[in-house]
Protein backbone atom coordinates (compact mmCIF):
# COMPACT_ATOMS: atom_id res chain seq x y z
CA UNK A 1 0.00 0.00 0.00
CA UNK A 2 0.95 3.27 -1.02
CA UNK A 3 2.04 5.92 2.13
CA UNK A 4 1.40 9.45 1.25
CA UNK A 5 2.99 12.99 2.50
CA UNK A 6 1.09 16.19 2.77
CA UNK A 7 3.30 18.87 1.80
CA UNK A 8 1.94 22.60 2.42
CA UNK A 9 3.50 25.02 -0.19
CA UNK A 10 2.89 28.58 0.57
CA UNK A 11 2.11 30.82 -3.04
CA UNK A 12 1.08 34.14 -3.21
CA UNK A 13 -2.78 34.76 -4.12
CA UNK A 14 -1.51 37.29 -6.84
CA UNK A 15 0.86 34.54 -8.27
CA UNK A 16 -2.52 32.36 -8.50
CA UNK A 17 -4.73 34.78 -10.41
CA UNK A 18 -6.81 32.79 -13.42
CA UNK A 19 -4.83 29.86 -12.39
CA UNK A 20 -6.66 26.96 -11.09
CA UNK A 21 -5.26 25.33 -7.98
CA UNK A 22 -6.25 21.25 -9.38
CA UNK A 23 -4.17 22.36 -12.51
CA UNK A 24 -1.35 24.45 -10.17
CA UNK A 25 -0.89 21.36 -8.24
CA UNK A 26 -1.02 18.80 -10.97
CA UNK A 27 2.06 20.96 -12.70
CA UNK A 28 4.15 20.87 -9.56
CA UNK A 29 3.89 17.30 -9.36
CA UNK A 30 5.04 16.93 -12.85
CA UNK A 31 7.94 19.06 -13.02
CA UNK A 32 9.27 18.08 -9.80
CA UNK A 33 8.58 14.50 -10.98
CA UNK A 34 10.77 15.29 -13.98
CA UNK A 35 13.51 17.37 -11.97
CA UNK A 36 13.62 13.81 -9.50
CA UNK A 37 13.86 12.30 -12.16
CA UNK A 38 16.77 14.29 -13.70
CA UNK A 39 18.34 14.53 -11.24
CA UNK A 40 18.57 10.64 -10.34
CA UNK A 41 16.89 10.27 -7.37
CA UNK A 42 13.62 8.58 -8.97
CA UNK A 43 13.25 6.38 -11.18
CA UNK A 44 11.08 6.40 -14.16
CA UNK A 45 8.55 4.24 -12.93
CA UNK A 46 8.29 6.45 -9.57
CA UNK A 47 8.48 9.07 -11.34
CA UNK A 48 5.36 8.29 -13.24
CA UNK A 49 3.93 7.60 -10.85
CA UNK A 50 4.50 11.01 -8.37
CA UNK A 51 3.47 12.76 -12.19
CA UNK A 52 0.58 10.72 -11.97
CA UNK A 53 0.72 9.39 -15.24
CA UNK A 54 2.13 5.71 -16.72
CA UNK A 55 5.35 5.44 -18.05
CA UNK A 56 4.81 5.88 -21.54
CA UNK A 57 2.84 9.07 -20.72
CA UNK A 58 5.55 10.30 -18.59
CA UNK A 59 8.32 9.17 -21.43
CA UNK A 60 6.28 11.31 -24.10
CA UNK A 61 5.72 14.23 -21.45
CA UNK A 62 9.36 14.29 -20.76
CA UNK A 63 10.24 14.26 -24.88
CA UNK A 64 7.54 17.18 -25.02
CA UNK A 65 9.45 18.79 -22.52
CA UNK A 66 12.48 18.43 -24.44
CA UNK A 67 14.32 16.29 -22.03
CA UNK A 68 15.96 13.20 -22.14
CA UNK A 69 13.58 10.15 -21.74
CA UNK A 70 16.47 7.66 -21.67
CA UNK A 71 19.95 8.65 -20.93
CA UNK A 72 23.29 6.54 -21.22
CA UNK A 73 26.88 7.08 -19.71
CA UNK A 74 29.28 7.14 -22.22
CA UNK A 75 30.16 3.46 -21.30
CA UNK A 76 26.64 2.57 -22.15
CA UNK A 77 26.27 4.20 -25.23
CA UNK A 78 29.25 2.34 -26.56
CA UNK A 79 28.35 -0.88 -25.36
CA UNK A 80 25.08 -0.62 -27.32
CA UNK A 81 26.48 0.92 -30.43
CA UNK A 82 29.01 -2.08 -30.24
CA UNK A 83 26.32 -4.63 -30.04
CA UNK A 84 24.14 -2.96 -32.45
CA UNK A 85 27.04 -3.50 -35.01
CA UNK A 86 27.60 -6.82 -34.28
CA UNK A 87 24.10 -7.68 -34.85
CA UNK A 88 24.31 -6.29 -38.56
Amino acid sequence: MIEFETLVVKIPKEMLLGVKKEKFAQDMKFYTAMSLYEEDILSLGKAAELAGKNKDEFMEALSEHGRDVIRYSKEELDEEIKFLRSVR
